[in-house]
């Protein structure tokens, strides 16, 4: 289907961009620029001062094409408004006979990435570089600790998507589209009925509804969830377990306000100069306002890979880890002195504080764990579970932890999936037409 798409798109380019480049009275030839992770993207020459950047959301690979483009339009606008942060010039968000797209200025520079990660092909995990010069990783960090606290700034009343209701008026309107869910649903054939489909009042509403999620997510994915009884009985007790945490997860902060945060934000989305500073920020898509608990983590991509995707395990993560926070955080709290010294900062609106104690108290993996449903597993038993319940000696002991009903619920839901498992069927979620709608 993907495939199909990309060969319909490349015939499609020139008819939709000169659409766009008619209104400055000239004819581009568009050429492809490249694929990202979501995005297809065509660069086209308007004139001698104008590049434009052509992002088309990959069909099959972005599950909510047009939910995604309207939101980071949202955003692009909102945050090229009241903050400082560098983003792209958008030129048109419209529809087109391949899906929607946003025409933005194309801003020179090179991804902060590159100038970070150990060298690899396109198939290799991205990793930071052993060798980076501690000179370099401090400059990259202050350029990314100026984005955290500018973003974290911007805050609301409700968790979810930006809305313009009119040119002065910007409000919580609708669910918060996040990366998990477009994982969930391009992945993992996650049922989009039983997706969130409102905002959020409150911070524990809405880490009840990610737990949900998780056991949503192992009921509804019939192959390849479990390997046999054992891990079955484990992953639905993890999840029982962790639904009862986030209830309750969230004290001092549960009513907000809630600040804008962007799961996708990382070294790979920020266009820097030669000299590390940054030109713009990209790649928006998955940006709502959220619970302060997940601006409050020390930000994962100080390694510039997850810590679910780290090849040698979460310890040898937190091994490699740790000497970077303890930079980052040094960073960080020099620009909030020279922010607060400015008058552009006020002492409650540091975030350094709060990030070096998120591994400590736990939050950090609290909001790792809830919201990587493919990674939840070894983070909810290796850092959550002890922290919650003690040292593990049984699965009994964790069962007895279960109210009646998830007891109840339990053997149930393990003897279905074993029989899932057996049969090697699937159910299909999205119909053809769907997917192409959304």
């Amino acid at each position: 289907m993907c495939v199909v798409w990309m060969r319909k798109i490349h015939k499609q380019i020139s008819p939709i961009v000169n659409r766009i480049a008619a209104r400055y009275d000239v004819e581009v030839e568009p050429t492809f620029f490249a694929t990202g992770s979501f995005n297809y993207c065509y660069k086209a020459t308007v004139n001698e001062q104008l590049d434009l950047l052509f992002r088309f959301p990959i069909l099959g690979k972005s599950a909510f094409r047009y939910e995604k483009t309207d939101d980071e339009s949202a955003i692009i606008a909102y945050i090229s408004r009241y903050t400082s942060i560098p983003v792209p010039k958008v030129f048109a968000v419209e529809d087109s006979p391949v899906g929607p797209f946003i025409a933005m200025n194309f801003v020179q520079g090179t991804l902060l990435s590159k100038h970070l990660q150990t060298p690899s092909d396109s198939q290799t995990m991205s990793v930071l570089s052993p060798e980076v010069r501690t000179s370099t990783l401090t400059k990259a960090y202050h350029g990314m600790a100026g984005i955290l606290v500018e973003l974290a700034k911007c805050r609301f009343t409700h968790i979810g998507g930006l809305k313009l209701e009119n040119p002065r008026n910007w409000r919580i309107g609708k669910r918060p589209c996040t990366l998990n869910m477009n994982t969930l649903v391009a992945q993992g054939n996650y049922p989009t009925s039983a997706l969130p489909e409102h905002e959020f009042s409150t911070a524990n509403d809405y880490f009840t509804a990610l737990a949900n999620m998780h056991i949503v997510h192992l009921r509804s994915q019939r192959n390849d969830a479990v390997e046999n009884e054992e891990d079955c009985r484990k992953k639905f007790i993890a999840r029982y377990l962790f639904l009862k945490i986030a209830r309750n997860f969230s004290t001092v902060h549960n009513n907000g306000p809630f600040p804008l945060f962007c799961d996708d934000f990382r070294p790979s989305n920020v266009i820097v100069n030669s000299d590390l500073n940054v030109r713009s920020i990209i790649d928006w898509e998955y940006c709502y306002a959220a619970p302060v608990e997940l601006t409050y983590c020390s930000p994962w991509w100080l390694l510039l890979a997850r810590p679910e995707d780290w090849k040698d395990g979460l310890d040898a993560f937190l091994e490699q880890y740790l000497p970077r926070q303890q930079l980052f955080l040094k960073v960080l709290r020099e620009y909030e002195d020279m922010a607060i010294q400015r008058g552009d900062l006020i002492q409650s609106q540091r975030l350094s504080d709060n990030m070096a104690q998120s591994l400590s108290n736990g939050s950090f993996w609290f909001c790792a764990a809830a919201t990587s449903s493919f990674g939840f597993d070894d983070i909810y038993w290796r850092f959550i579970d002890p922290t919650y319940h003690g040292k593990f000696k049984s699965i009994e002991d964790r069962v007895a932890l279960l109210n009646l009903e998830e007891q109840m619920d339990l053997e149930p839901s393990i003897r279905l999936k074993m029989q899932e498992a057996a049969e090697r069927t699937l159910d299909e979620h999205r119909s053809l037409d769907t997917i192409l709608a959304a």
